[in-house]
């Protein structure tokens, strides 16, 4: 329950320092559609990602790890463009990539910090 809870959170921040930093995507709108994003983020990451890593693990080999970012850059595009297209523009495919890479750094270094500590 805790790392649902730690995805979720992670979620939120990923998508509010990616509409702060990226100069290609902004957020205008309510605060609660940004917590709503980023809660669908962490439940994607949460729930669905292991589900496609699992089946894309001979691709994945192939791809040498690859194909996780791509998985990234399609649950990124889906919550953004898809769900809160209102709420979020996205200036191209470039500012998307860097949000995919900010969001897949915040998620692995937080999950390492946590490591660290035994919270289970």
């Amino acid at each position: 329950m805790r790392k649902l809870i730690l995805y979720i959170l992670l979620g939120i921040l990923s998508l509010y320092l990616c509409a702060e930093i990226i100069p290609g995507i902004s957020f205008a709108g309510p605060i609660k559609n940004l917590f709503l994003a980023g809660v669908t983020l962490g439940l994607l990451n949460y729930l669905l990602k292991p589900i496609l890593q699992f089946f894309l693990f001979p691709l994945n080999l192939l791809t040498f790890g690859l194909i996780g970012l791509v998985i990234n850059i399609g649950f990124v595009f889906f919550v953004i463009c898809y769900l809160f297209n209102e709420n979020f523009s996205v200036g191209g495919i470039l500012p998307l990539i860097l949000a995919t890479i900010l969001t897949s750094f915040i998620y692995t270094f937080f999950f390492h910090l946590t490591k660290s500590f035994k919270y289970e």
